[in-house]
């Protein structure tokens, strides 16, 4: 069963690559108009989505075990960028800004598209609630923050301040999200059924983007880039890897190890290219590295979901 469902999810995931690759070769969406179409995932769709992950009804149950599940992930984070920050090494004769690139690569996961339907159909409804506080909650924090300021430090636009980086459209929804959860809160109609189409809308188009992305660059140096595959190893395995063997030696399992680790075993994330695009740092590189990561992972997912 692991196999086939990462299958199905890696196909879908390709196909709304390959269908942007198609609409950028063919200029039906031009330079300027991706750039503005990642402008508006950023600051609309994606909002949407992170604000609605977080409508779950409120429990002292759930908000221990998610408390402590954030802890961990956050850990995980920790980790990952002392890690990552020593495997950079390994890059001496890349740019900066590709170096960065890779780093956040190696860190950030495509948890939301590939991470929950892989979460939901192994583990069941129950542990998604939590697959939506590590996925979401921790990892938008985390990504809006020390990604944006990653990707931007060195590149063209002149890096990210602490101001971008705290006060922006992903960690702003997030803060509303939480108040929602804490307080019971519920979104109105028609306002909520907005928002539930723009969320739907949030996925494929981040991923056509990457396609978009690479429709402007050679796909020949993505898969003949030695560098995109050290870097695809660590987020794919050797971060999962040493994590799960960490948390098992400090205690913990069930749901405390299994979803944390198959989020964190997901390829790399649509925001690096993203983020790369908004930030002026090199997209076209980072495009190629979601799609290696994300060609890769068809083989390490059932490695990693094995060891589960």
């Amino acid at each position: 069963m692991d196999f086939f469902l990462t299958l199905q999810n890696v196909s879908v995931l390709f196909l709304l690559i390959l269908i942007g690759y198609i609409v950028g070769r063919l200029g039906i969406v031009s330079e300027g108009g991706q750039r503005e179409l990642t402008a508006l995932i950023l600051n609309v769709t994606m909002p949407a989505t992170i604000i609605l992950s977080m409508q779950v009804p409120f429990t002292m149950e759930k908000l221990n075990q998610a408390i402590w599940l954030s802890l961990i992930m956050i850990g995980c984070y920790l980790f990952m960028v002392l890690f990552s920050s020593l495997a950079v090494r390994l890059f001496p004769k890349l740019s900066a800004g590709r170096v960065d690139i890779l780093q956040a690569g190696m860190i950030l996961s495509n948890t939301s598209f590939m991470g929950y339907p892989i979460v939901l159909a192994l583990l069941g409804e129950g542990a998604l609630f939590y697959a939506v506080i590590c996925g979401s909650f921790i990892f938008e924090i985390f990504a809006w923050t020390y990604g944006t300021y990653l990707i931007g430090r060195n590149a063209g636009g002149g890096g990210v301040s602490l101001k971008r980086a705290v006060l922006n459209p992903g960690v702003l929804s997030i803060g509303v999200g939480v108040i929602l959860f804490l307080t019971g809160l519920t979104i109105p109609e028609p306002i909520n059924s907005t928002m539930e189409l723009l969320s739907k809308a949030t996925s494929p188009m981040a991923m056509m983007m990457v396609g978009m992305i690479l429709s402007r660059t050679k796909l020949s140096e993505a898969l003949g880039d030695r560098n995109i595959y050290i870097a695809s190893g660590f987020k794919l395995l050797v971060h999962p890897l040493l994590i799960l063997f960490a948390l098992r030696a400090l205690g913990f399992s069930d749901v405390f190890i299994t979803v944390p680790i198959i989020l964190l075993s997901m390829p790399t994330a649509a925001y690096v290219a993203m983020f790369s695009a908004s930030l002026d740092n090199d997209e076209a590189y980072a495009g190629q590295l979601v799609f290696v990561s994300s060609l890769l992972s068809l083989i390490t997912i059932p490695i990693v979901t094995s060891l589960l």
